[in-house]
């Protein structure tokens, strides 16, 4: 018998500008010069000129292209039709190009993180669109300066996460260094969201435990390795303790690392949990209150039941998982896909249900829409 799915809350949905000029126009004059140069002169490679490397279309579905010919996620038409009417998409979070402020000058990437949330408010959220909201860039060279970006854009009632997308100070997540950031999270009653893709530019960290990955293939097999240290830092010194009311959504990495990191961080408690005497209980418990995994990309496996017997390892986790589509890269998540992985008594936690607790939306979630037939 055919079966249905509940409504979709899509918690990663890539959206970027049409060209670079959308988002130059943002920016302080004293940023301008130096991105606005004669067409023949070459910009230094370490600052504006990899802004846009990883944003030609070259991750993209090729049908993502506007009729006008615009890089994938730049226009609204095109996403509407291909995800949000398509998929019935209850409520979506636009997450930007998330590579494009990955630079190494921690006050160009301030700059360019408001440029883009400004751009973003103005350009996306200001569409009679009642299933769009936005995630906004946190400035992360400076923990100071991020605090301070959460407080300015988070105003804006359609801004529903802020995300963590590079690491510019060479510190886990969970190190007390980044306490104002969590501070001002809990203040403007966002989660944090941590999304991989912008610590290849950036010379402070590596997007892998042995270096920095030289092709797209190691990188993808490899990212989730820098979420699972951030996690277990978030889990082992305290920010949970210190901030009770912060959540934390991670983005775009998968889901089977997740067994491994609890069993792992279980095992080794007893034993050395005098090393944090703060902790007041087991970090697996923790990690069930307070974070939230992206199921996108979710593995390929030979049975489609072998995702499900893989975190049953653990307990299983339908308050963890959230959906996320991951459009309009390449390897997208359709969620009939993702529902033939899982029980469908975890299908209403892992399309809304959590979603829709994790985050701050400015008006709550009404009835449930009609349900779709999955096949």
């Amino acid at each position: 018998m055919p079966r249905k799915l509940p409504p979709i809350i899509d918690l990663d949905v890539h959206h970027t500008w049409k060209s670079e000029a959308d988002l130059i126009r943002y920016l302080p004059r004293k940023w301008r010069e130096l991105v606005e140069l004669p067409p023949d002169t070459k910009l230094p490679v370490d600052a504006i000129g990899v802004l846009y490397a990883h944003a030609r279309g070259v991750n993209k579905r090729m049908d993502a292209f506007s009729e006008e010919g615009h890089r994938p996620g730049s226009d609204y038409e095109t996403m509407r039709t291909q995800l949000l009417d398509k998929l019935e998409v209850e409520r979506a979070v636009l997450t930007f190009d998330v590579g494009q402020i990955g630079v190494a000058n921690p006050y160009l990437q301030t700059a360019l993180a408001r440029a883009a949330n400004d751009w973003s408010i103005d350009e996306w959220l200001s569409i009679p669109d009642e299933r769009l909201y936005g995630a906004l860039i946190v400035p992360s060279h400076s923990p100071e300066e991020g605090a301070a970006e959460i407080r300015r854009a988070g105003q804006n009632d359609r801004i529903v996460e802020a995300l963590l997308v590079t690491n510019g100070v060479g510190r886990p997540f969970g190190h007390p260094i980044w306490d104002p950031v969590y501070e001002a999270a809990v203040e403007m009653d966002l989660p944090i969201a941590m999304h991989p893709g912008g610590d290849q530019w950036v010379h402070t960290t590596q997007a892998a435990a042995g270096g920095i990955p030289m092709s797209r293939f190691e990188f993808h097999t490899l990212s989730p390795q820098a979420n699972v240290f951030h996690i277990a830092s978030y889990l082992l010194y305290g920010v949970f303790e210190r901030f009770p009311q912060l959540k934390l959504v991670v983005v775009e990495n998968g889901v089977t690392w997740i067994p491994h990191l609890l069993l792992r961080l279980e095992s080794q408690f007893d034993a050395h949990r005098r090393e944090f005497p703060w902790l007041r209980r087991r970090p697996t418990e923790v990690f069930r209150e307070h974070v939230r995994i992206a199921t996108h990309p979710l593995e390929l496996t030979p049975k489609p039941d072998a995702i499900f017997e893989c975190l049953e390892a653990v307990g299983g986790l339908e308050d963890v998982l959230v959906f996320a589509s991951d459009y309009p890269h390449w390897d997208t998540d359709d969620p009939f896909f993702v529902a033939q992985r899982f029980p469908e008594s975890w299908w209403p936690k892992i399309f809304r249900d959590n979603a829709a607790a994790a985050c701050r939306w400015p008006t709550p979630l009404g009835p449930r829409h009609a349900a779709r037939v999955a096949a």
